[in-house]
């Protein structure tokens, strides 16, 4: 059965492929591909507009987009050092919870809440950045430099305080650790 399948699809694919081999042009001949030559480079005019405003644009911020390069790392290696505690924090929690160390888990909950305000402000923090990424993409579209250079030096203030915040979650997350141990 599957050799019969087999067949029939490369049966069907040979003939989709002779197909437009031997199909006409709009008048009735077969195609030539003659008729208009490729051109590797040709784009049409909106993209190489485009393409040019993006590169003045990368130009004129190149250090403020590296700024934010930087940042986007450290909140990276932040979260990476997050991840490692939540992974002790498992650990110590199951354990407090076979030992029956409640005050410690009440403790810990306390601090939680902590985070979780934490939480909801760098969430706030983030939408801000879409808001101002967003304003910052339509002011360079409508060529408007200076004020793109506020919005993105925004971004970066608020990038900086994304940091901020998830260090001090990371010190949260140290308390807990050392409550639960």
């Amino acid at each position: 059965m599957k050799k019969l399948l087999t067949f029939l699809l490369v049966g069907v694919m040979l003939f989709t492929v002779a197909g437009g081999v031997f199909a006409e042009g709009p008048n009735g001949s077969a195609k030539d591909f003659s008729e208009k030559p490729f051109k590797l480079n040709e784009r049409p005019l909106k993209i190489r507009e485009r393409e040019n405003l993006r590169f003045e644009a990368m130009k004129e911020f190149k250090d403020e987009l590296h700024k934010i390069n930087e940042l986007r790392i450290e909140r990276l290696s932040l979260r990476m050092q997050i991840i490692e505690k939540h992974d002790t924090i498992l650990d110590l929690y199951i354990e407090a919870r076979e030992n029956g160390n409640i005050e410690a888990l009440k403790e810990a909950r306390e601090v939680r809440k902590q985070i979780r305000e934490i939480d909801k402000e760098i969430k706030e923090l983030l939408k801000q950045i879409r808001i101002e990424r967003k304003a910052f993409r339509e002011d360079v579209k409508n060529k408007d430099f200076d004020s793109a250079r506020e919005h993105i030096n925004k971004v970066i203030e608020l990038k900086t305080n994304v940091n901020d915040k998830i260090s001090k979650k990371i010190g949260l997350l140290d308390e807990i650790i050392d409550i639960l141990s």
